[in-house]
């Protein structure tokens, strides 16, 4: 078995749901099809975005964590991007420095930016 190639989220409106990503963290849009979109951050796998199949939901409550030697930096170029701030730039009791936004045109899906302390 290899590692994690792609994560997909099933979600209304691919095209549209990509543009944000794209604006508030400097995401690369590599394909949009209209019923799919794929975007990469650097060094990342690729997180596909798919419309949903007749009669399939759409998918809710997921977390996209994010390595950053920046936590503090990352958040405040996401928000001042546009993303909506859930967590300011914290020390986790865990060992991780953690900031969380989301992104209004994405519901459900909130951005960890996040690295180990020390």
């Amino acid at each position: 078995m290899t590692g994690i190639r792609a994560l997909t989220l099933i979600l209304e409106e691919p095209s549209t749901v990509a543009i944000a990503p794209r604006d508030a963290l400097g995401w690369t849009i590599e394909a949009d099809y209209g019923s799919f979109a794929s975007l990469t951050a650097p060094g990342s796998i690729p997180l596909w975005i798919n419309a949903p199949a007749p009669g399939e939901d759409t998918s809710r409550g997921i977390v996209i964590h994010l390595h950053c030697d920046d936590v503090d930096e990352a958040f405040q170029q996401a928000v001042q991007r546009g993303a909506l701030t859930v967590r300011e730039p914290i020390d986790m009791d865990f060992g991780e420095r953690s900031a969380c936004v989301r992104i209004a045109a994405a519901p459900g899906i909130t951005i960890d930016f996040s690295r180990p302390l020390g």
